[in-house]
Formats: structure tokens, C-alpha cells, sequence
């Protein structure tokens, strides 16, 4: 029997047909999980396309023109009785009871390998937590967000600066400003123009005291 010929492309039909409907099975299952509902449902979509391909070569086959009968013999009697002489599949568990069983409860997931959706879904889990609030429904096992042991967050430090409430850059003097931004910068000073009045007189009054007291520590 060739590969192509009509009773190959029959059997692979049927067959196909019959995977994707036990699928289909699975997927409803009462028992199956979520993450095994959606793989048994993509299976099933697969199997469909499979054999819809298959469909249009058959269909083809169907269509051709008659040709003289081949005389097989006793070719189907004798794959029929080895069929029937072949052991039947032992019967598997409930899918859902034994992949229930083989999950684990936790499952760790790092934050810096997560999409935006996800990460959402993690700072909305760490909010209920610290809040004290019910945790967000999930079903499968539970999904810890966690940095890794290396992570740049384990060694960020929050500058205690940065809690101030800010004045506004036109409320600081230079020295306030740099003081408040933590500059270092010690190079020379822009011109005065370029400051609003109240820094301007502020600056002239700051550099005054400076002049003022390097001039009393050289006498």
C-alpha cells in the first residue's frame, strides 16, 4: 500500500480525528489543571489542521478515476487477527489527580524575566501582601516573584535625601542646591545675569561672606 493512496489517507484521517476528539477529552476533564487544559486544547487545534491537510489529498483520491482492484489476499485478514492478538493500552489515572500530584505548589519566577502583564500582576501581589489583604486568585500552583540572589535591588541602598520635599531650583540658593543634590561641583560660577534677583542676591550675599571670611583668616 503506497503512502498516498486513498485507505492510508483514510486511516491517518480517522486516526486524527480521533486524537483531537480525546484532546478535547482531556481538556474538559474534571480534574485537568489549567496550564493542562490549554495544552490539550492547542494539541487538539493541531491535530484539527492535521487533518483538514489530510482531508484534501483524500478528498483528491476520491475523486480520481477508477483503476483496477488490486487482489490483496489474505493481507487484512491477518492484520486484523493481530490486531485483536495485541494486548490491550493499560488504563492511566485521572490526568488531572496524577499531574495535580507531580506539580509542585510554589513555583518561583524571577522579576527581571517577566513581561509588563506579569510584572503588574507581581507588584499587585507584594500590595496585598504587605496591606494584608487576600491574596489574588490563581489557579495551578502558586507563583512567587522574587529577584535573583545577584540582583542590582539586593544592594540598593535608598538615599535618605531623597525623602525631602523639594523647593524648587528657583527657591535654593547655589550653595542650598548643591547641598540638596549632593554637587560637588567647586569649578567657577555662572554669570549673575543668568539667576533670577532673589537667587542672584542671595549668591552675592553667599560669596561676600566667603571673600569676607578667607580675608579674616589670611590676616
Amino acid at each position: 500500500m503506497k503512502p498516498g493512496c486513498a485507505g492510508t489517507l483514510a486511516i491517518q484521517f480517522n486516526a486524527l480525528g480521533g486524537a483531537a476528539l480525546d484532546a478535547c477529552r482531556l481538556a474538559f476533564e474534571a480534574g485537568s489543571t489549567v496550564a493542562q487544559a490549554l495544552r490539550q486544547r492547542a494539541s487538539a487545534a493541531s491535530l484539527t489542521r492535521a487533518m483538514t491537510g489530510v482531508m484534501r489529498p483524500l478528498a483528491a483520491q476520491r475523486m480520481a478515476p477508477p483503476v483496477p482492484e488490486r487482489d490483496w489476499g489474505g493481507t487484512a485478514a491477518a492484520l486484523t487477527a493481530a490486531w485483536q492478538a495485541a494486548p490491550a493500552r493499560p488504563a492511566e489515572a485521572a490526568r488531572g489527580a496524577a499531574a495535580a500530584a507531580a506539580e509542585p505548589e510554589t513555583v518561583v519566577k524571577w522579576i527581571d524575566e517577566i513581561d509588563d502583564a506579569e510584572l503588574a500582576i507581581a507588584v499587585e501581589q507584594d500590595r496585598r501582601e504587605k496591606a494584608g489583604e487576600p491574596p489574588l486568585p490563581t489557579k495551578g500552583p502558586k507563583v512567587l516573584y522574587r529577584y535573583k540572589p545577584e540582583d542590582y535591588i539586593r544592594r540598593f541602598k535608598p538615599d535618605e535625601r531623597a525623602k525631602r520635599p523639594y523647593p524648587g531650583w528657583e527657591n535654593m540658593t547655589m550653595a542650598e542646591g548643591r547641598e540638596f543634590f549632593g554637587y560637588t561641583y567647586d569649578g567657577p560660577v555662572g554669570p549673575p545675569e543668568a539667576l533670577t534677583p532673589a537667587s542672584r542676591d542671595a549668591m552675592l550675599a553667599e560669596m561676600a561672606a566667603e571673600a569676607a571670611a578667607a580675608a579674616t583668616k589670611a590676616e
